[in-house]
């Protein structure tokens, strides 16, 4: 039997090692590499957006994790709804390679779990988003179009007709670790309970606002009908109802690394 196709990525060297790099990191097909380190999140006050973005601070992830590389399609949710591992639900927009929608986060969070996955906390989403510098979107600082992420444009005039497009469909927005769709297309479900608190109220190590019975979870990303502006940068932030399905609603996953 052929062996997993794996992606892997080179890391930077690590304090210590004398001039020896870091072992690969080594995912599942279909995911992208995320190096462990210090990165920024939030913006600062001198951009003047929402406050449960502020203060700009650098946070510490552990561990290096798998996250997917576009967001998880009609056709793969459908796989998870047929084993019986995942409530069926109908999406919003039918088509095999769309982003799956209508999900609620316990929806999103058992279809990775189907996977041997789960959902990415709010810090590892933003980390894949924006790498380790104060870009404002996932391919860098100018203003978002339509080759780089399925939105309504200033005129209120959509990329790609009404919805979201199929998954990959604007390669120009890759993040820095090659994640495709994270501004734009369906928003995204992230595994931390919603705190619109500002990033000061957490942990500089690995925070993670774990509270699977909360009302309100976190979501990420801006969707096909956000503005360019505002809403499709990588600090901004929201909170849904859980239980909430929308039109506008997706999810992608994370993984440990493979041994």
């Amino acid at each position: 039997m052929r062996p997993p196709r794996v992606a892997l990525l080179l890391v930077p060297l690590t304090i210590g090692s004398v001039g020896r790099a870091a072992p690969p990191i080594r995912c599942p097909s279909g995911t992208v590499a995320v190096a462990a380190g210090m990165f920024p999140v939030g913006t600062t006050r001198a951009q003047d957006y929402d406050l449960d973005e502020q203060p700009r601070r650098m946070i510490m992830l552990t561990r290096a994790y798998c996250i997917d590389r576009t967001e998880v399609t009609v056709r793969e949710y459908e796989r998870c709804s047929a084993a019986s591992a995942c409530v069926t639900r109908k999406p919003f927009f039918a088509g095999d390679e769309l982003p799956m929608t209508n999900v609620s986060w316990h929806d999103a969070r058992a279809a990775c779990a189907f996977r041997g996955g789960r959902l990415p906390t709010e810090v590892e989403w933003e980390h894949a988003a924006r790498g380790h510098d104060d870009r404002l979107y996932p391919w860098g600082s100018w203003r978002p179009d339509c080759p780089y992420a399925d939105l309504w444009g200033e005129t209120w005039g959509n990329c790609s007709g009404y919805g979201p497009s199929p998954v990959g469909s604007s390669p120009k927005g890759a993040s820095p670790c090659g994640a495709l769709d994270m501004a734009g297309n369906v928003l995204e479900w992230v595994d931390d309970e919603w705190d619109g608190r500002s990033w000061a109220e957490v942990p500089q190590i690995d925070p993670h606002r774990k509270n699977p019975k909360a009302l309100k979870h976190g979501v990420r990303g801006g969707s096909w009908d956000y503005d360019v502006v505002h809403s499709l940068r990588v600090s901004d932030r929201d909170g849904y109802p859980s239980d909430l399905r929308d039109a506008t609603l997706g999810f992608r996953c994370a993984f440990e690394p493979l041994p």
